[in-house]
């Protein structure tokens, strides 16, 4: 059996491709399976199911280990294991129907068929471009794909072309077929720039690009019409997505997950309070910080190892989504640690909390907190909606007021709740305090930086307080000084309220301030409860303990850089990306900012990345070809040519040897490029069946 790449290589159809994914599979192993699994096996998972699955399925004997294989197969893919409904399952039935209505040809299922395959493998597109009814251009279809997959990218085409009138729309590659397929008579069929010219001028720029590249942030050569080699990748990954690293790597993850699941009891947002607060950082960039803390001190079990020595082992797991749920990043943390007798004596009977922060620039994200007590093996979840919001431009901004417990000078920046040297240990919403018990706040003020400082006046603050629906207000005023601003335009404040006088109820705490010399305010808020006889139960709280790592290893700037990439600002994500590879030279940072930059044609920082990094066994393919390709548009085709001969030994494949092929033509070692592309077909032939 040939793989999908090796049938695209010799211009086989995919359709032909389907009925040979089971080639290297022997007739009396699909005889032995009964008919209705087979069609399950061959048919409904024939495009999402992996190989170690398929072999798995085929090794089983009787239907009853048939049946538990096909609900584990569906459970571990399903968004929300454990529910009575599967939407990803539902949703793959759904599109083998639609492709059967839409896209069959005569004695052709449409499951079968190119755009089948595709529709079933990727969803629905997000548009879709129709052009036919051209004289010298074959019927296409352009469909435009807004993936959130990690295996592919997050913007591509695909694109369908009907050779034949009549015919099915078959998958068209920018490399293996080129424009001179697209084109009909004209002398054009063996001339890939006249064919190119003819498209362009006929379905238009669009159309002609998508015929050079699938990919809309690739660069291209107008003047010279290339068609690309990344786009084979990202064919080739399409078609075998279900076998992908990546994909693997995430039904693995499910799988522990479920079988985690399946062995915990998990509990939703009544047992887990959350806080959040936007706050400004040292280098002017905002950060969220966030503190989780179980609401009862039985929540949260210490093991006793040996007398008088305790230990907690606990999980904090942290999504970063779009508000589309799309997942930018994951945060986790292992907490493990050996207490006292001492220690355990004081934190016994005080509730569980973790603090932390995400390096999130301004938007708008979904966040899902996760706390999981390995002893206990109970899971504690909650979800939030976060707005981080931007930085004035005119005017004043108060951040969420936080009352705090406690708060220790000549603390790092880096930690969570820190800021101008001075960490505070948060309270949660709802503060209750006995009476005498003084209330303690905090928050941060910001202003334009070229216009905090400026003006003759301090900053009016004005706090005032009282039980809701009563008329006891109280108030205080006082002073700020605008040389307390930083050169980025934001200053730590907060007060301390006696509660002495204050009557048991529930109270309510405005925060304003007035700039005197604009007129402009600024009001926060949050409430609090004086209480006769119990107070907030006091928390012990494990602070983030890697957060230092983080900011050495440039993990933070990473983080930061993908939230930018999901908002589609290259320009930042590039920053930053660029800031983390200056702190740690890793391969996964370095591949995202040379696509980037690539993308923004800034070759020469992609050269200089190359040779910074260099190119090891853990470069990304296409961040090899990006490298090379770049270094040709510096007219420095030697240096492509080396680039991606010393790939080669760990990256055996046949787009490099076509890159090769064309950067030997161009130096005019046509010999050389023959020898490459005849490489290029023995790889296909010896690649391993799918």
């Amino acid at each position: 059996m040939m793989s999908f790449r090796s049938l695209l290589s010799v211009g086989l159809l995919l359709a032909v491709s389907v009925t040979n994914v089971f080639a290297g599979i022997s007739k009396k192993q699909l005889a032995s399976v009964p008919p209705t699994y087979r069609e399950w096996l061959t048919r409904d998972v024939v495009y999402i199911i992996t190989n170690d699955e398929r072999d798995a399925f085929l090794r089983l004997t009787t239907d009853a280990e048939r049946d538990k294989f096909i609900e584990r197969f569906w459970e571990v893919r399903n968004p929300s294991p454990g529910s009575p409904t599967n939407s990803y399952k539902d949703e793959i039935y759904r599109r083998i129907a639609y492709a059967d209505q839409w896209y069959g040809e005569v004695g052709l299922e449409g499951w079968r068929t190119d755009r089948g395959h595709v529709y079933i493998t990727l969803g629905a597109p997000q548009q879709v471009g129709r052009y036919y009814g051209f004289a010298n251009v074959r019927p296409m279809e352009i469909w435009f794909y807004s993936n959130d997959h990690p295996a592919l990218p997050p913007f591509f085409y695909v694109m369908f072309y009907r050779r034949e009138n009549g015919g099915e729309f078959r998958l068209y590659s920018p490399f293996v077929d080129g424009a001179q397929k697209l084109v009909t008579g004209g002398g054009f069929d063996n001339d890939p720039v006249s064919s190119w010219n003819l498209i362009d001028h006929d379905a238009g720029r669009e159309v002609s690009r998508t015929v050079l590249t699938l990919l809309p942030d690739e660069p291209i050569d107008i003047q010279n019409p290339t068609p690309s080699l990344a786009s084979d990748m990202l064919l080739d990954n399409i078609r075998n997505l279900a076998n992908h690293p990546m994909n693997l790597e995430m039904l693995k993850q499910r799988r522990e997950m479920l079988e985690s699941v399946s062995h915990r009891v998990i509990l939703g947002p009544e047992y887990l309070d959350v806080l959040t607060v936007p706050l400004v950082g040292t280098a002017g960039e905002t950060n969220l910080h966030y503190v989780l803390r179980l609401k009862r001190a039985d929540d949260f079990s210490l093991a006793e190892e040996k007398e008088g020595r305790y230990y907690y082992s606990a999980v904090v797991n942290v999504r970063v989504l779009t508000p589309e749920d799309k997942l930018i990043f994951t945060q986790e943390r292992k907490l493990t640690k050996y207490v006292d007798a001492k220690e355990f004596a004081v934190i016994r009977n005080r509730v569980f909390g973790y603090e932390g922060l995400l390096p999130l620039p301004p938007g708008k994200y979904k966040v899902e907190f996760q706390v999981s007590d390995d002893i206990k093996k109970v899971t504690f979840r909650a979800q939030r909606d976060v707005t981080m919001p931007s930085r004035p431009t005119d005017g004043l901004r108060v951040t969420d007021i936080v009352p705090f417990t406690e708060a220790t000078s000549g603390e790092p920046a880096y930690l969570p709740f820190t800021a101008a040297g001075v960490r505070f240990t948060p309270a949660m919403d709802h503060l209750t305090l006995l009476p005498g018990r003084d209330l303690q706040l905090v928050y941060q003020l910001w202003a334009p930086a070229n216009e905090a400082t400026s003006g003759d006046s301090n900053l009016q603050v004005e706090y005032a307080y009282g039980r809701m629906g009563m008329h006891d207000i109280q108030t205080v005023k006082e002073e700020v000084s605008r040389n307390q601003f930083d050169a980025n335009g934001t200053l730590i404040s907060g007060k301390k309220i006696p509660t002495d006088s204050l009557p048991a109820g529930d109270y309510r705490m405005a925060v304003t301030v007035t700039d005197p010399t604009t007129h402009t305010r600024a009001v926060g808020g949050f409430q609090f409860r004086i209480a006769d006889n119990q107070a907030s139960i006091p928390s012990w709280d494990v602070v983030d303990p890697d957060a230092l790592e983080d900011v050495q290893k440039g993990k933070r700037d990473f983080q930061r850089a993908l939230c930018y990439i999901f908002q589609k600002d290259e320009q930042q994500a590039a920053v930053y990306l660029q800031s983390a590879y200056s702190k740690n030279r890793d391969e996964a940072t370095r591949d995202k900012l040379v696509d980037i930059l690539y993308s923004r044609s800034a070759f020469d920082r992609v050269a200089d990345l190359y040779k910074q990094g260099g190119i090891s066994p853990q470069t990304d393919e296409k961040t090899i070809l990006d490298i090379a390709e770049s270094l040709n548009r510096l007219g420095q085709v030697s240096k492509s040519i080396q680039v991606l001969e010393t790939a080669l030994p760990s990256h055996q494949s046949s787009a490099l040897y076509h890159g090769l092929a064309r950067y030997y033509q161009a130096s005019g070692d046509a010999q050389k490029a023959a020898q490459m592309e005849e490489k290029a077909k023995t790889v296909v032939a010896a690649q391993p069946t799918s």
